[in-house]
């Protein structure tokens, strides 16, 4: 009776791990979109990214984001964790001008929202799959 159990618990651990596993591949690749920033001495502007995320660990994926306001273009990199089956939540950082802060990412489906805060401002964008 003995080695049937460990079978069933590996079953069941897979039954349990596929659709976060699922969830976390469909956020692998490049994405799309636009919002609005909020710098903490300015007013707010559109700014339009794109965004490719790559997994590095079953639950981290790194971040590089092209990104654009009307008024700098400017690229940063980050990472995040998978905090739930579609909410993934991390830290960026921008070089060249010393901006770091929290980003927060929802998926559902082929979209995600993106939120995101620091010492310089704060935004958020909503994103689909390229």
């Amino acid at each position: 009776m003995k080695a049937p159990m460990p079978a069933l618990v590996l079953v069941m651990l897979l039954i349990l791990a596929a659709p976060q596993q699922a969830i976390a591949q469909s956020l692998e690749g490049t994405w799309s979109g636009s919002g609005a920033a909020k710098p903490k001495s300015g007013q707010t502007e559109r700014v339009r990214c794109r965004i490719t995320y790559s997994r590095q660990t079953p639950k981290v994926f790194g971040v590089a984001a092209a990104c654009a306001t009307p008024s700098v273009t400017f690229h940063q990199t980050g990472t995040l964790l998978m905090v739930g089956p579609t909410r993934f939540v991390g830290d960026f950082y921008n070089p060249e001008y010393d901006v770091s802060g929290r980003v927060r990412v929802t998926l559902k489906g082929s979209t995600q929202t993106v939120t995101f805060s620091g010492s310089k401002g704060t935004g958020s964008m909503t994103l689909t799959r390229r």
